[in-house]
């Protein structure tokens, strides 16, 4: 992210503060009609702010609120458009009477003159999983029962047109981040290569490396340890497909997008965790992030830290 971005991330958060109906959400509007609420748009069509995994967090929401009966609408960043439904428009901001984003998109939405519900995802207070704690504060708020709902965001079905794997045993390495990226040195990006060589041999996986385009063009490394390189040949909606497929056992990556993605299949991840600044930040990520809902198999199923 961006030095500016996090100057107006800070700026937006104190601006917010009078706001506050809990310990990270913020709502700005009038308490009473809450209860006549039906049309509900979740904006998050702000790339600088909305990454790809950030959109997983909310999807539980978006099905929960479905159930409930409410006209929903989602306006996602234009990559992740299909990952929900229905998708809605900028006209859907004007007309709705709930507006929910992220804290960090304050700045789209502040002039709307309709309701509006901001939620903070990384605060470090949060005592429970993400996903599950976003959909709990919400339901509280719009006086629903959240109880019996578990949040966990959907696996796609999904096929790709243009990508194809053989018959062998596969594992992603993904040595890329969209945020953060200011934690990482080169011997980060070095210590994750030289796992994803290392746990490849050892688990006599074939390797196929994921990244954007830009990715590539900016990265000067060779990897001869990979069996095939993708990078920049993908969508997110392919990133679904490979993680789903049968023949993909598990992924090497930072903790991003595609570590999100595998918890979400059930497979395991060994992850070069970023850290964090402060302790108390780092240990809500490890406890209520990854992964962001609470996993139904053992934890260390999913995850393990290089």
């Amino acid at each position: 992210m961006k030095t500016s971005s996090i100057i107006k991330k800070i700026i937006h958060k104190r601006a917010l503060r009078r706001y506050a109906v809990n310990n990270n959400m913020y709502y700005i509007g009038n308490g009473d009609s809450l209860k006549a609420v039906k049309n509900i748009t979740l904006f998050f069509a702000n790339p600088e702010y909305m990454h790809l995994g950030d959109h997983l967090f909310f999807e539980p929401l978006c099905r929960f609120l479905n159930i409930k009966g409410f006209n929903i609408k989602i306006i996602p960043t234009r990559a992740m458009e299909f990952y929900f439904t229905p998708i809605g428009n900028y006209d859907d901001l004007n007309s709705a009477d709930l507006v929910i984003t992220r804290t960090e998109l304050y700045g789209d939405v502040s002039k709307l003159k309709t309701n509006i519900l901001l939620i903070d995802t990384a605060y470090s207070g949060i005592t429970g999983h993400l996903c599950q704690d976003i959909v709990n504060k919400v339901a509280s708020l719009l006086f629903l029962d959240s109880r019996d709902f578990y949040a966990k965001p959907s696996a796609l079905d999904i096929g790709s047109d243009g990508l194809q794997i053989g018959n062998g045993q596969y594992m992603i390495f993904n040595n890329y981040v969209d945020s953060g990226g200011y934690r990482l040195t080169s011997k980060h990006y070095d210590k994750l290569a030289r796992y994803c060589q290392m746990i490849s041999q050892k688990l006599h996986l074939e390797v196929i490396h994921t990244g954007s385009a830009t990715d590539k063009h900016r990265d000067s490394w060779r990897y001869d340890f990979v069996h095939m390189d993708i990078r920049g040949k993908t969508t997110p909606a392919d990133m679904f497909y490979l993680a789903g497929h049968h023949n993909v056992v598990c992924n090497v990556s930072f903790d991003n997008f595609l570590m999100h993605l595998f918890f979400i299949y059930g497979k395991k991840s060994y992850v070069l965790f970023r850290g964090r600044f402060f302790n108390k930040s780092k240990d809500f990520i490890i406890k209520y992030v990854n992964p962001p809902f609470k996993p139904s198999c053992n934890i260390n199923d999913l995850i393990e830290y290089i």
